[in-house]
């Protein structure tokens, strides 16, 4: 009988795309509150017998913990994101991604859980990341900007990951995701917005100059990530950037590319509203290293593929 993997935040974008992949070896439960709901995209995901979904709150302890029974690994990708949500429910982010965190961790011991991969962010690195490694000092914005309680609530986790792992024998990593895209994207995002207002007819919407940059990592790779650390002892009490450095532009630049994929499209220049972002990219060579990873999906075939699924789903 295949052992059981817990995904939570399962029924999202990176824990469906988890969920297909690991199948195969596990049985898997997803548990999520479906605040945004990916699953629904998947009905070869949600009509499985090797999938059983449960509905749930990562900030009910007793919820996880019934979850996790029996369970041998566990992917914590359960968190509040995208950037309205720092500045609508700055509360509701801390508390979810903190406590539901910790939440996890605890029952992960309890129910001798023996792997635990925790997603964080590549926001814990501040407005300017260029090529970061994994020892660069977290950076956050002010406290009177609401615009870094999700760093903080991912930075924190990490901490807690760690060291949870020290302490209590649980083989541990954590994750720093940079700029993950492509199909059932349901949350915010640039690729993802972008092609939204696409297949609408509508003008894309870049904010500022646009001058921002980042590197774009297809889902698919982010997968590949994990599962070459999932049972690789190297990994154990090890955090890594996860993306794509090859496939780095400028919002701008990201945008023009989208319309020309497409086919057809106007890009307009709105005003910025939020605190900017000026460069995000990693840094992967620990990643190289340590597990072999390798980004496969270039830019231009991901933005094909992401494009196509939002055409032909219009979510």
């Amino acid at each position: 009988m295949k052992d059981i993997l817990v995904i939570t935040g399962g029924g999202g974008f990176c824990g469906t795309h988890l969920a297909e992949h690991f199948v195969s070896r596990f049985r898997i439960r997803l548990f999520d509150a479906f605040a945004r709901n990916s699953l629904q995209f998947a009905p070869h995901l949600s009509q499985s017998p090797e999938i059983e979904i449960i509905s749930g709150d990562v900030l009910d302890r007793s919820a996880v913990r019934a979850s996790l029974e029996g369970a041998y690994g566990v992917i914590h990708c359960a968190a509040i994101a995208g950037v309205s949500n720092y500045y609508n429910q700055p509360i509701e982010t801390l508390r979810v991604n903190i406590i539901g965190t910790f939440n996890a961790l605890d029952a992960a011991v309890d129910a001798r859980v023996r792997r635990f991969i925790h997603f964080s962010t590549s926001e814990i690195y501040g407005r300017n990341a260029k090529a970061v490694t994994e020892t660069a000092a977290p950076t956050s914005g002010p406290v009177s900007d609401r615009r870094w309680v999700y760093s903080v609530s991912k930075l924190s986790g990490e901490h807690a990951t760690l060291r949870y792992g020290e302490v209590y024998g649980l083989n541990a990593t954590t994750v720093r995701p940079f700029n993950v895209y492509g199909p059932r994207q349901t949350g915010e995002g640039a690729i993802s917005n972008f092609a939204r207002r696409l297949i609408r007819g509508e003008p894309i919407e870049v904010y500022g100059d646009g001058s921002d940059i980042r590197a774009w990592c297809h889902v698919k790779d982010l997968v590949m990530a994990v599962d070459l650390m999932f049972d690789n002892e190297a990994a154990f009490g090890m955090t890594f950037n996860i993306g794509n450095p090859a496939a780095r532009l400028t919002t701008l630049e990201l945008a023009h590319m989208m319309v020309a994929l497409h086919g057809s499209g106007d890009v307009s220049q709105v005003q910025q509203s939020h605190s900017p972002i000026d460069v995000r990219t990693p840094d992967i060579h620990q990643a190289t290293a340590l597990l072999g990873f390798a980004p496969k999906i270039g830019l231009s075939e991901g933005l094909k593929n992401t494009l196509e699924w939002f055409q032909k789903v219009r979510p």
